[in-house]
């Protein structure tokens, strides 16, 4: 019995039995448990990524080209030449064959110039305006005079010649030539191409 305060209190010695020292001071002790020899700690391996493949090219349909149709040579149509190239080749051509014409115009009846192969300082406008009054003149003194149609006029000068020859009934052609020309080749070569002109005129 112990003497207590608080109340008596009954401690049997039969009851005392050693307390394991783990127990004492209120400390848990858990056992250990002895592991084989062989056992090693498992240790996670490390993940590698696995590599990613590049994607497989995808194969490309080869298209058919297109064929592009070439535009075929067209073949070019004749150029036609107008009467007033015609015309204007009909001087040339008389030039070339007689170098003794020094200018040559075709004029109209009216004082119009159709085509001209004049030199420098020789105005296109006057040779056209001259030779019209000329022919005018001309035609009226054939006519007054009985002299029939006017076919030709000749005129001479200190320096040269000015010669008008109808061609046609539409136009006159007026020719100028030097002092020395030979007139004969010269009339023979203006005939012939008024004669050319008149067929272009019509």
């Amino acid at each position: 019995m112990v003497d207590n305060p608080l109340g008596d209190f009954f401690i049997s010695d039969a009851d005392d039995e050693p307390l394991d020292e783990g127990l004492v001071a209120g400390e848990l002790v858990v056992p250990l448990v002895e592991q084989p020899a062989s056992y090693a700690p498992v240790v996670p391996a490390p993940v590698v990524p696995a590599p990613v493949a590049a994607p497989a090219p995808v194969p490309v349909r080869a298209e058919p080209a297109e064929v592009v149709s070439q535009p075929q040579a067209v073949a070019a149509a004749p150029v036609r030449e107008t009467r007033e190239d015609r015309l204007a080749l009909a001087l040339n051509h008389l030039m070339e064959q007689s170098r003794e014409i020094d200018a040559a115009a075709l004029v109209s009846l009216d004082g119009f110039t159709m085509a001209s192969a004049l030199p420098d300082g020789v105005h296109e406008d006057r040779v056209g305006a001259m030779s019209a009054a000329i022919l005018g003149l001309g035609e009226r003194a054939a006519a007054e005079l009985g002299r029939g149609q006017l076919s030709q006029v000749f005129i001479e000068g200190d320096e040269g010649y000015v010669m008008l020859i109808a061609a046609g009934n539409r136009a006159v052609l007026t020719c100028l030539a030097g002092i020395n020309a030979k007139l004969g080749l010269v009339l023979f070569d203006m005939r012939t191409a008024a004669e050319r002109i008149a067929e272009i005129l019509g």
